[in-house]
């Protein structure tokens, strides 16, 4: 319980931190550290109607994920494979067993394939926490919007080229976090923008 409550004060640091870095960046529309649309150093008024802050468990893994526990010792690699014409879909889904442990940290890394969604299903979840979807991309992609239109509004408005078609990924966006709790549940990987995607967990 220490460690979730350190891990919770670290969050409202790390986001007052972002809106900070935000402000100061003077960037128009949504700061790459999640924080509110600005314009000239100062926060633009007329686009804040339309912001909304990082979900709280985005939040949680950015922050807990130098601390918490890792989900697996050794990396495991799950693959999915998209649908073709009326073929459903079959996304690759990895068992997470219940655990003692408050908190634990699933790191997640792009090996192959354009982009993926990956979604943490738990076992009686609330709605709030769970199930929880990220989406990663390669680096430096280029991808269509409507190929990644399941993925999360704020995620790829952050991430919108100008262009109206295309969204462009990160340096990073290839590595993300899933916050795992005790009751386990299952991760899945769905790909997208490609016809299969795989992606490391650990």
């Amino acid at each position: 319980m220490k460690v979730v409550i350190i891990i919770l004060v670290l969050i409202v640091i790390g986001f007052a931190v972002a809106i900070g870095v935000g402000v100061a960046r003077g960037a128009h529309g949504p700061s790459a550290g999640g924080g509110p649309p600005t314009r000239d150093g100062k926060i633009d008024e007329d686009a804040l109607e339309d912001w909304r802050p990082p979900p709280m468990a985005e939040l949680l893994g950015k922050v807990a994920r130098p601390f918490a526990p890792k989900l697996l010792k050794s990396a495991v690699q799950v693959s999915g494979r998209a649908g073709e014409g009326l073929e459903s879909g079959t996304p690759g889904t990895l068992t997470v067993e219940p655990s003692k442990k408050d908190m634990r940290i699933a790191r997640l890394t792009l090996v192959s394939g354009l982009a993926a969604k990956a979604t943490y299903d738990c076992i009686g979840g609330d709605g709030k926490t769970c199930p929880q979807a990220v989406c990663l991309c390669s680096s430096g992609s280029r991808p269509s919007e409507d190929d990644l239109d399941d993925c999360p509004d704020s995620w790829r408005k952050a991430r919108r080229s100008g262009d109206g078609e295309h969204l462009a990924c990160r340096e990073d966006d290839d590595a993300v976090a899933l916050v795992i709790y005790p009751q386990g549940g299952a991760i899945r990987i769905e790909p997208m923008a490609s016809k299969t995607s795989t992606v490391s967990i650990r």
